[in-house]
């Protein structure tokens, strides 16, 4: 697959980041006369790159032209002939006004598949409006009572990961009927679908007038982050009851397994949990039949056994040195004529 990208920063980034670690040809446009913005990011690596550009658009093929230029657009023009998609995030009504919109491009390939990722989408009152993450996690009704920052862009990682779903499938369809689509995706939307089941049953409990019955809302003792007396964090998650029973059976309170939804009883748990550092009571608590881990921070990431294990991390060469990034997640294996399987994913650089 070959895949033009015009977008900028993470969602449409993540997008192709993913389908250029299965094997795709992404083709990275990008704005003179400085590039992407992910470029002058810190921590800074060399003279124009960044650790997050290193690692957004690796294994990718970086162009520079000027949309806006005559010479540009017939660039692109070039490409897009050879092309299976092309991902672009303007604004509604942009690409059109550089003279690059889907009927343009349609003319030139047929076979296209051309993804707009916008915040709001091509429609509706909120069509050109800006926004970030947090804009449309807040819209979708999932910042939690807490109405705190989430620790991570989830609605553009979100957007991204459906952005290379949507092409993918719009490029199997296009090889067989010849003719190719346009994919409008929301990351207002996609926000949306990372709350899919989560908004499905608050509705259905308000349509209803049934209350939602779930432990996993941070409110049950059974589905908590727990300080520990060292001032890290213990994370609780059995939901299920013989987790439940097990854990409550290791601090000393089998009383508690009819009690694993009892918001009255989380002081209770939480006093005893804070007696501890966190590390005796992940040698106690830290078991296949629990559900109870420790709470990382990201510099502990490259020290984990399960991390090393998986190679869930890699370390790349850079103009600074070698520096982890994620590695690509599909542990994907190939297997021919019954020989031993081997793994046909590689790093791109």
């Amino acid at each position: 697959m070959t895949v033009i990208d015009l977008t900028r920063m993470l969602p449409g980034g993540t997008g192709t980041l993913l389908l250029s670690d299965l094997g795709a040809e992404v083709v990275k446009i990008e704005q003179p006369p400085g590039g992407d913005a992910t470029r002058w990011l810190e921590p800074r690596i060399g003279t124009d790159s960044s650790a997050q550009h290193q690692y957004m658009d690796r294994g990718k093929t970086s162009l520079s032209l000027d949309l806006k230029s005559e010479a540009g657009r017939a660039e692109l023009f070039e490409l897009v002939g050879r092309a299976d998609a092309l991902v672009e995030s303007f604004r509604p009504g942009v690409a059109d006004r550089l003279g690059i919109g889907y009927e343009v491009l349609a003319e030139i390939n047929p076979a296209l598949v051309h993804l707009a990722l916008s915040g709001y989408g091509q429609e509706g009152p909120r069509a050109s409006a800006a926004g970030h993450d947090l804009n449309f996690v807040a819209r979708a009704g999932l910042l939690g009572a807490d109405r705190e920052v989430p620790p991570t862009l989830v609605a553009d990682v979100t957007g991204g990961v459906l952005a290379a779903l949507g092409l993918t499938a719009g490029v199997l369809s296009a090889r067989e009927t010849g003719r190719g689509s346009f994919i409008d995706l929301a990351l207002a939307d996609a926000a949306l679908v990372l709350g899919g089941m989560q908004i499905a049953e608050r509705l259905a409990s308000q349509r209803l007038d049934v209350p939602v019955a779930t432990p996993l809302d941070g409110r049950s003792p059974c589905y908590r982050v727990y300080p520990t007396s060292d001032g890290r964090h213990l994370a609780v998650a059995a939901v299920e009851e013989k987790f439940w029973q097990r854990v409550v059976e290791i601090l000393g309170h089998p009383e508690w397994a009819t009690r694993q939804t009892d918001p009255t009883l989380v002081p209770e748990v939480a006093a005893v949990l804070a007696t501890r550092p966190l590390e005796q009571w992940l040698a106690e608590l830290d078991l296949p039949d629990t559900c109870v881990s420790g709470v990382l921070d990201i510099d502990d990431l490259p020290d984990d056994p399960q991390v090393r294990e998986r190679g869930s991390l890699i370390e790349v060469e850079t103009a600074a040195g070698p520096l982890w990034q994620v590695a690509p997640p599909f542990h994907a294996r190939e297997n021919s004529n019954n020989s031993p399987s081997r793994r046909f994913l590689e790093v791109p650089t």
